[in-house]
């Protein structure tokens, strides 16, 4: 049949039009049914606490409720592969961190998805320094007194929260960057590292400060320095590792909601503009801040960039400390 080139340009609108139709429809009436929120990390961890109150918050607004589940392994890809491999429907969603997001790449071998291709990136929430700790009872009371007692003592061991993830390559970046050796022993979590600070296992550690915010408040943990450029809101009189000596060194958490690949970007939107939102919540900004995490909020394209610099940054990082990791 002959046709004219205006004919085919009118029939192809047309055929645009059609298919946009489901998806403008699936957007509208989303969500139909419960939302699972996948945590890759134990529960009572950073992680765990921003996605239980980001999904308090995102049930009400989008009207349905959310269920959150925690998967932790691997230094969190075991949670972010269920996400990776989930139908794209928008009903499985993952909080996942720069960890499982970035960092990992450097310290494991064969991972089964790659952040790059197989996610739908929906927002950076909030980020957070990391904390060098000690027990509140340790004689250690600065930066300079934890960098003389590791080069001046011979077993030193810290702790982190998991192998490969951010805190695990802070500590290994700060060995790197003082020129002594201290063994690491990773935690699963949060909370069993910081029972081991308190019960002496190990002489000190690296956590997200929202996790120990509330024991260094308490006076059971000391923190010697943030990790991040400047003093964190929440412990404004604790220097950051910078002012302590160690030039550039700059290592802050952040923390993001993802999908599976190919979700519809009627829906990513929707979850956008939920989420962006929250930037005039009073109380969701009063709980980050509680937790001594600052909101980011961003959109999808953020979280695109960050991954993409994070995971270009941290193999020169370490190349340039020489520190290797065994994957």
């Amino acid at each position: 049949m002959f046709t004219t080139p205006l004919v085919r340009r009118l029939c192809a609108l047309l055929l645009t039009a059609v298919t946009a139709v489901p998806s403008i429809a699936a957007a509208a009436s989303y969500p139909e049914r419960p939302i699972r929120f996948v945590v890759a990390y134990p529960p009572g961890g950073t992680t765990d606490l921003l996605a239980r109150r980001l999904a308090k918050e995102l049930s009400s607004s989008l009207g349905q409720s959310i269920v959150v589940e925690n998967k932790p392994g691997a230094g969190g890809n075991v949670g972010a592969a269920i996400v990776a491999k989930a139908e794209p429907d928008g009903y499985t969603l993952g909080v996942g961190t720069a960890g499982n997001l970035a960092l990992n790449y450097v310290s494991y071998a064969n991972i089964p998805y790659d952040s790059r291709i197989d996610i739908t990136p929906i927002s950076v929430l909030a980020d957070v320094p990391n904390v060098i700790i000690v027990a509140g009872k340790s004689p250690l009371k600065s930066l300079q007194d934890l960098i003389s007692h590791v080069k001046s003592t011979k077993g030193t061991f810290f702790g982190s929260t998991g192998v490969g993830n951010g805190p695990h390559l802070t500590g290994e970046l700060f060995k790197a960057r003082i020129g002594a050796d201290s063994t690491h022993v990773p935690y699963q979590g949060a909370a069993p590292e910081i029972t081991a600070l308190l019960g002496g296992e190990v002489d000190y550690g690296f956590d997200n400060l929202t996790s120990a915010l509330p024991f260094i408040q308490s006076g059971k943990l000391t923190a010697l320095a943030v990790t991040s450029v400047s003093r964190s809101p929440s412990l404004p009189k604790t220097p950051t590792v910078q002012e302590q000596g160690l030039r550039d060194f700059d290592v802050t958490a952040w923390f993001a909601l993802f999908g599976p690949a190919k979700m519809d970007p009627a829906i990513v939107a929707k979850l956008e503009k939920a989420i962006a939102s929250l930037k005039t919540n009073k109380d969701f900004l009063e709980a980050l801040a509680f937790m001594g995490a600052q909101p980011q909020l961003s959109d999808g394209k953020a979280l695109q960039e960050l991954i993409e610099m994070e995971r270009d940054r941290w193999p020169k990082l370490l190349q340039e400390a020489k520190v290797q990791l065994a994957k």
